[in-house]
């Protein structure tokens, strides 16, 4: 949905409460799920809690050229309030209020803002982190540690400079490791091991040991060794030893997917509120984090 709105003229503008004589000790967010909207500004977002049992919210918008919920940070991002386009507001509602009240273009006229707080100072701090990376081939990442030292980076079967718990295709064969995992006997989860060389197919460059390589048994050449078969038994190819074909060259294919979560984690030092709020403890205020799955394509 296009917002057609300011996150901080939304959070500093409408100011219909009374603030001067509150005061809080603390926060009752732990609860609460961390959630993210993006802004009608370039570069603008805005990070928020609900706290529905008690009408109340809390959120931190801003705009920050370097913040990206899919792009890594080396240190944290350091945003000072007050300053550098940041703005930290608590408000308590005379009714419950969803994501909405945030993220769409205009706050419904039902919902009245009873109380409210702005933050005068403090330093936030935003860290984007990739927690987990895996290909999604039905093998868990950290069962693809091959050479078990516990450094996934290490394993790499097919020396693409791919490893293989990002590595959709881990013998280059041009068939998906996750094709080659079933091994069609009852009750035995191993993985298919075609040639019983101890040597799983989707580890294995030639699978049936014919001495062509499973991705050059590929006759029509389109990139699949799965659709050629022998004319008399049926079987591809790259599965059937007994059969005469010829090998044709075939690149291995050179796109690969994968589910890549990153991690926002949002914290405020320091923190300050306007108004009488001497008594007020949560300082170092952690908003908490939020996680984005993404699916990256890459090139090998």
């Amino acid at each position: 949905m296009t917002k057609y709105f300011s996150f901080l003229f939304l959070l500093l503008g409408l100011s219909s409460c009374d603030d001067g004589d509150i005061i809080i000790t603390g926060f009752e967010f732990d609860d609460a799920t961390l959630e993210l909207c993006k802004g009608a500004k370039q570069n603008e977002f805005v990070f928020f809690k609900i706290n529905k049992d008690n009408n109340e919210a809390i959120a931190f918008s801003f705009v920050n050229e370097t913040y990206s919920d899919t792009v890594p940070t080396s240190t944290p991002i350091t945003i000072e309030l007050g300053k550098d386009n940041g703005s930290l507001v608590y408000r308590n509602f005379n009714l419950a209020v969803t994501s909405t009240y945030f993220c769409s273009n205009v706050p419904s006229s039902e919902i009245v803002i009873e109380e409210e707080l702005i933050g005068v100072q403090g330093t936030v701090e935003i860290l984007n982190e990739i927690v987990l990376e895996d290909d999604n081939d039905g093998i868990p990442a950290e069962d693809e540690d091959i050479n078990g030292n516990g450094d996934l980076n290490d394993d790499d079967t097919d020396g693409d400079g791919i490893p293989n718990y990002k590595d959709q295709d881990d013998d280059n064969d041009n068939i998906l490791t996750s094709v080659e995992l079933p091994n069609e006997i009852a009750n035995n989860d191993d993985p298919r091991d075609t040639d019983k060389d101890n040597i799983p197919d989707y580890l294995e460059e030639d699978d049936d040991n014919d001495g062509i390589l499973t991705r050059f048994e590929d006759a029509d050449g389109d990139g699949s060794p799965r659709d050629d078969r022998d004319p008399i038994s049926g079987t591809p190819f790259y599965l059937d030893a007994q059969s005469t074909n010829t090998p044709v060259t075939v690149e291995p294919k050179l796109d690969n997917t994968v589910q890549t979560t990153f991690r926002t984690t949002v914290s405020v030092n320091n923190l300050a509120f306007d108004g009488n709020n001497e008594n007020f403890k949560d300082k170092n205020f952690s908003f908490g984090f939020i996680d984005v799955p993404t699916p990256i394509t890459t090139k090998k």
